[in-house]
């Protein structure tokens, strides 16, 4: 008998697993738009191996056989413009299923960080901009935020494909929707889809290829740390703290023997700051743009009964942006190497002691915002029984070392998201492959800016990896440069955010179909996210217009060369409606500068297609236009569209 059943096992084993359902990969849906003009790729499971599979869709019609796990791909030769119906997908064991409402029209890819994930509802006039996408022709698909160490074979949608509506487009990109409207403008007939798939926070290397990133020269040890955590997170997480914990004693005063941590320890010389709270927000000098380490303690008091007897009790605090390490009284009772993460630790029994009881936080930020991400109900002890003691309020704070002081960087956290290295690529791009697109509009690099220096290199193997992904070396991209952000300074300074600016600039000249949408006018000093996306949009939306339609739309004017004069430094403008000051006599923002990086502010004027600007008889071997953080800016075309930042070297004489 038991032999019979081992046979049988055996035999089950050795053949092939019954097909289920027929299945479409979930970025291929009803109501969804296919890119005209280009072959449509469709894929799914749930055949028989070996099993052939068509596909038909008007007039077209094609088919492959399954592979040995029942996974078929298909795809359609090019479709028409105007085309419209059914999708039909056939196994020749009878499966089927139908993909109803598809039509054929152009596809926009929409990515990057939080200014393309802002949504309608977060951004200017919501409910306007709601009840008038009623009836238009655009379809949207969102990807939910996913994250995969290693590729993943489909999207998680969050939105699948729809048609846009008042009740779907609240969660809807604001800057994708806006460029939509404007290429709408110009042909209202032509559906248009739209995807978004983007993620706040994120750096460029977040939605780059692992093959993309080692032609950057990204570390084949960060590359080879990914690879472990993907075939042992738990494992590849441990090792990291331990790695961190043990960069933190050379790097940190406060780190070492856990000084800063110890009940007894004395901080009330410490300022106070509101917890939770990104630091770069407070409003307090200093931090404004403080990137290292940075110490938090507070104390809380508990009664015997509160504590139980003897059961474990769970810290919670939020997200922390972007590693911790924490300790109660003195004893380490947890840490974490991603921003993303909710932060809940248990703290075992006999840690925790009847009266006042000693909370310190060690947080490490390496870029863009540093702190606790909240929200404040997010921040509690929660005692046995689940009564919650609130811990959010005002904390004692120090600063440690910033991250100029490093002797070296602190061990790399690849699979952390944001900023990590492909994990939005494996889950949520990589995944789109074969999907035919018009384009892809790309607003990103905030969290890039305190690497600014590398991030052309990055952007242009972006641009031709993307290509290459989707099977078009010249399709066309438009680029967002990155508004006005940051403190405005009395003197000229070397802003991260204009080097960030020149380098988008820089790579989108280098291209014909890469477009520049210049919004260097459109930000807010003290915001990040500024809500207007609608004027954000509709210049994505000219943009697009003239890489990807050949529209003469006239771009911002752009730089063409600067030379030396009796009168001064004359800079001519590549534009076709002429200059206008804005508000005043003369253009300003300008500088000067000498060889050895020195800047001056200088006086300009403008003539026609050139600026002239004047001569104060000091050297000077480059000339710089708002070059700042939040630059004062009142140089426009006749259009209204602003002068692109730059900086350009001055011709010899």
């Amino acid at each position: 008998m038991i032999r019979t059943a081992l046979i049988a096992l055996a035999l089950t084993a050795a053949s092939p697993a019954l097909a289920g359902p027929l299945t479409v990969a979930p970025h291929l849906a009803s109501h969804m738009v296919l890119q005209q003009g280009k072959p449509a790729q469709f894929r799914g499971g749930g055949a028989q191996p070996g099993e052939a599979v068509s596909v038909s869709f008007g007039t077209a019609t094609a088919t492959a056989r399954a592979d040995a796990q029942g996974n078929w791909q298909v795809t359609l030769p090019a479709l028409p413009s105007g085309q419209s119906g059914a999708v039909t997908i056939r196994a020749a064991s009878g499966g089927s299923l139908q993909l109803d409402d598809v039509v054929t029209g152009d596809v926009w890819l929409c990515s990057g960080q939080s200014n393309m994930d802002l949504p309608v509802s977060g951004s200017a006039n919501p409910d306007r901009t709601a009840r008038e996408s009623a009836g238009l022709p655009i379809r949207l698909l969102k990807v939910k935020r996913t994250a995969e160490a290693k590729p993943a074979r489909d999207i998680v949608p969050e939105l699948t494909w729809s048609r846009a509506a008042p009740d779907n487009l609240g969660g809807f990109s604001a800057a994708c929707w806006h460029m939509a409207r404007e290429i709408l403008r110009n042909d209202p007939k032509t559906p248009l889809g739209l995807i978004h798939a983007a993620w706040g926070g994120s750096t460029i290397e977040d939605w780059m290829s692992p093959a993309a990133l080692r032609s950057t020269g990204a570390s084949p040890e960060q590359l080879a740390w990914l690879d472990r955590y993907a075939a042992d997170p738990a494992g590849a997480l441990t090792a990291a703290v331990t790695a961190t914990d043990r960069w933190a004693e050379q790097a940190d005063p406060g780190s070492a023997g856990a000084a800063w941590a110890a009940p007894g320890f004395d901080d009330s010389g410490w300022d106070r700051i509101a917890v939770p709270g990104q630091w770069e927000r407070s409003g307090i000098d200093g931090l404004g743009g403080y990137d290292g380490i940075m110490w938090f303690r507070t104390g809380i008091t508990l009664t015997a009964a509160e504590l139980g007897e003897g059961k474990d009790v769970v810290l919670q605090l939020g997200r922390i942006d972007e590693r911790d390490r924490v300790w109660i009284n003195g004893v380490p009772v947890g840490a974490q190497l991603v921003a993303a993460e909710q932060r809940s630790y248990r703290i075992p029994a006999g840690v925790l002691r009847a009266g006042e009881n000693s909370i310190a936080v060690r947080v490490i930020d390496e870029m863009g915002g540093g702190g606790f991400s909240g929200p404040a109900d997010a921040l509690a002890l929660v005692l046995p029984g689940g009564a919650r003691k609130p811990l959010a309020g005002s904390w004692r704070y120090r600063r440690s070392t910033a991250d100029s002081a490093w002797k070296e960087a602190p061990p790399a956290i690849p699979w952390s998201m944001p900023r990590g290295l492909a994990m939005a690529w494996n889950g949520m791009i990589g995944p789109l492959a074969g999907t035919g697109l018009r384009g892809i509009a790309w607003y990103q690099g905030e969290s890039n800016t305190s690497r600014a220096s590398g991030y052309a290199a990055a952007l242009r193997t972006w641009r031709t990896s993307w290509r290459a992904h989707f099977a078009d070396p010249a399709l066309p991209v438009v680029i967002v440069q990155l508004p006005g952000y940051g403190p405005r300074s009395p003197r000229p300074i070397d802003a991260p955010w204009a080097q960030l600016r020149e380098a988008q600039r820089v790579v989108a000249n280098e291209d014909p179909t890469t477009g520049l949408a210049v919004a260097i006018d459109l930000g807010i000093a003290t915001d990040i996210h500024p809500a207007h996306k609608d004027v954000v949009g509709e210049r994505m939306g000219q943009e697009a217009l003239r890489v990807a339609y050949g529209k003469a739309v006239p771009p911002a004017p752009q730089p063409v060369r600067a030379t030396r004069t009796r009168e001064g430094i004359e800079i001519t403008l590549r534009s076709s409606e002429g200059l206008a000051v804005m508000g005043a006599v003369e253009p300003v923002g300008f500088e000067l500068c000498e060889a050895n990086g020195a800047c001056r502010f200088a006086r300009a004027i403008v003539r026609d297609q050139r600026v002239l600007v004047i001569d104060d008889g000091r050297p000077a071997s480059m000339v710089r236009y708002a070059w700042q953080g939040s630059p004062a800016i009142n140089l426009y075309a006749r259009s209204g569209l602003p002068v692109v930042p730059f900086r350009l070297e001055i011709a010899a004489d």
